[in-house]
Formats: C-alpha cells, sequence, structure tokens
C-alpha cells in the first residue's frame, strides 16, 4: 500500500475569510418585493492579487521542482517566517517531490477569500491539492501554504 504524503505547514497556516451571505432585513410593506440575499464580502481575489497568487503559485512550483531561483525570505509575510523559514518550507517540497515526483499546475479555484485561493497540481503520482494565501496589498507575499493530502493515481 502506497503511503499517503500529506506535507502540512499547519503552524504557517493563516484562516482565509469567506465570503458571507447576509440577509436584506429591511422592513418589507405590503406592495415591497421580497428581500434577497445581498454579497456583504469579496467575491474572490481581485484581480492584482490573483495576479499575485498564481505568480507566488508559479515561484512555488518551481522551487518544487528544483528550477529557478531558491525560496526567500522576502517572499513570505512576517507571520508565515516567523513560523517556517524558507529552508523549511524548501525541505518540505524536497520531501514532496521525493514522494509524488514531478509536478505541474493542473487547475485553480477560485475561492470566495479575498487574498487566497487553491490550485490542483498533477504529478507522477499524484495530484496534490494546494491552498496558498498572500497579503492583500503589493508585494503579496505569501501568508500562507498548505499541500493537502495526496490523491494517489489508480
Amino acid at each position: 500500500m502506497k503511503k499517503i504524503i500529506s506535507t502540512v505547514l499547519g503552524a504557517c497556516i493563516i484562516a482565509f475569510g469567506s465570503g458571507a451571505m447576509a440577509q436584506n432585513t429591511a422592513p418589507q410593506g405590503e406592495n415591497s418585493a421580497p428581500s434577497t440575499p445581498t454579497r456583504t464580502a469579496s467575491s474572490g481575489p481581485s484581480q492584482a492579487v490573483q495576479q499575485a497568487l498564481d505568480k507566488r503559485m508559479r515561484t512555488v512550483l518551481s522551487s518544487l521542482e528544483g528550477v529557478g531561483a531558491a525560496l526567500s525570505a522576502d517572499m513570505f509575510s512576517d507571520e508565515f517566517s516567523a513560523q517556517a523559514k524558507p529552508e523549511q518550507v524548501q525541505q518540505a517540497l524536497k520531501q514532496l517531490h521525493d514522494g509524488v515526483g514531478a509536478c505541474k499546475l493542473a487547475g485553480r479555484i477560485r475561492a470566495n477569500a479575498p487574498n487566497g485561493t487553491s490550485y490542483l497540481l498533477d504529478c507522477q503520482k499524484a495530484f496534490v491539492p494546494v491552498d496558498i494565501g498572500v497579503e492583500d496589498k503589493a508585494p503579496h507575499r505569501i501568508q500562507s501554504l498548505f499541500f493537502g493530502a495526496s490523491y494517489w493515481r489508480m
């Protein structure tokens, strides 16, 4: 039986806010239309944040594959760096790569979080979900990074 590999940088995960739905509670008159739910939170990352997420994910993937520059402290928020140094993240990426083989981006799920999203890596031996979050403002440093349990190929 294949070993399930789950690389978690648990101490570094910062919960993403999710889009909340709120009911319109304005008083209703006899002839007024029924209220409809109204979006009170962001429906996902702005275009600038989404571009930053994609860029940071490509950087993490390049590091996972051992190509390009190594991860550096300036890529991570202060809160993240207080929990895990770039060298620790690099080591976790190496362990993941050793377990699942070469990877490429398979897709992205647009999340309701204003500064985070999820990706799916298509690796030689498995599919690996990745959640990543960045700061709201430039330079959009990584503030959360989570590699979920691998889904082994059949």
